[in-house]
């Protein structure tokens, strides 16, 4: 019985969506710093981090075989953490597509709008998603918040980079500050959800162990 319920748990699709979707989010950070430190060039070896990062979401959203979604499979919680899972990928390409066209194009305003058009979509299905995910009920209090915080400290980083381009280039050693500062918040904000979704799996499997014996308990007083 024992040996049974062991077998059970570790094949449970619950825990293993949450380990998978915080493994995922984790191995984004690791490409995405191998990327800014030249372990691999861009060209579509580029678009890694977000894949994986994306794929995370994705698990995370349906969770494995409809179990382990932190929406709840609730449809808007659901349907916004996926569009935003496809959106990352589809607005990186746009973006970088752009952003090559930019020296050749007259019109370097309208591409620039099309850029900032981009990032509204995905901080609106962010927002959508971190929203119902806090409601959802998956995430137990209070660390239902933490997707809330994270999408909050990140844009609050990523505002400042936009204040610190409007400063003069006699104090650039300001902006490479805010800039990395940026990207520490970021990094540090997907390590905080990967380790987060992890402990949760972990924490679901040690739940469901210390049911098990009890479950074992009555079936035997049952079929006695």
């Amino acid at each position: 019985m024992t040996d049974t319920h062991i077998v059970e748990r570790a094949e449970s699709p619950a825990p293993r969506a949450l380990f998978l979707g915080g493994a995922l989010l984790l191995a984004s950070v690791v490409a995405t710093v191998a990327f800014q430190v030249g372990f691999y060039s861009a060209g579509w070896v580029g678009y890694i981090p977000t894949i994986l990062f994306s794929a995370a979401l994705m698990i995370l959203a349906f969770g494995i075989r409809g179990s382990g979604s932190v929406t709840a499979g609730r449809p808007l919680g659901t349907f916004a953490l996926a569009a935003l899972a496809a959106w990352l990928i589809l607005s990186d390409v746009l973006v970088s597509a752009l952003n090559a066209s930019i020296a050749a194009d007259s019109s370097a305003a309208v591409v620039v709008t099309i850029i900032y058009v981009a990032l509204v979509v995905k901080f609106a299905l962010a927002v959508i998603a971190v929203v119902q995910i806090a409601r959802a009920g998956v995430v137990p209090a209070p660390l239902e918040w933490v997707p809330t915080w994270v999408l909050a400290a990140a844009t609050a980083s990523w505002l400042l980079t936009q204040l610190a381009g409007l400063v003069p280039i006699n104090v650039s050693q300001v902006q490479m500050t805010v800039f990395a500062l940026d990207g520490a918040v970021r990094i540090a904000g997907v390590i905080l959800l990967g380790v987060l979704a992890i402990v949760l799996g972990d924490r679901m499997l040690r739940t469901r162990g210390a049911a098990a014996p009890e479950l074992s308990a009555d079936t035997e007083l049952t079929s006695s």
